[in-house]
């Protein structure tokens, strides 16, 4: 068993959210219901393990007027980034570079995701075909995961949307 799973299973998993988003987002300061809205943890919890992992400093908490806000306390928070730190997914760096592709517009997770491969549609106009296939590529040398996609105009995607051929479970990864 890796000490991720380790961890996992020994810590109370709503003080493992918390401290993941410090630890995958050091440089952000967040209020008490954005922590809470992110993690999916109740105000209260969110509120009662803020006041521990303050106690413990590895968060620090600043007043402003009435507002109270959170960060991490860097050199602190580093002793768990090696065992919590979300490693950046292929679907992550793919979404992160088409966002610097020129034409596109769109771009959806069409079905599930699987373990080692996702159908993307990506919606756009002039696209160089080019560099997105040798993202993919560099993408599975990488992950070992297969990017399928299909690149439509936004015409021919809204057209094929209206005949229902692209029916089911659809996650925006991307959105100009």
């Amino acid at each position: 068993m890796d000490k991720k799973k380790i961890i996992e299973t020994l810590f109370d998993k709503k003080i493992i959210k918390i401290l993941r988003l410090f630890i995958n987002n050091s440089d952000k300061t967040y209020y008490l219901r954005e922590i809470s809205r992110i993690t999916k943890v109740p105000p209260a919890s969110t509120h009662r393990i803020l006041q521990q992992l303050k106690d413990l400093e590895l968060v620090q908490e600043t007043k402003d007027r009435y507002l109270k806000t959170y960060s991490s306390i860097k050199q602190n928070i580093d002793l768990f980034s090696g065992l919590l730190e979300d490693k950046k997914s292929a679907l992550k760096e793919f979404s992160d570079f088409i966002a610097n592709v020129k034409g596109v517009n769109t771009v959806i997770l069409h079905g599930e995701e699987e373990k080692d491969k996702a159908s993307l549609l990506i919606v756009g106009e002039e696209l160089d075909q080019t560099i997105i296939r040798d993202k993919t590529n560099e993408i599975k040398e990488k992950y070992k995961f297969n990017i399928i996609y299909l690149i439509l105009a936004p015409t021919q995607y809204e057209q094929l949307s209206s005949m229902g051929l692209y029916r089911g479970r659809k996650v925006i990864l991307y959105n100009s």
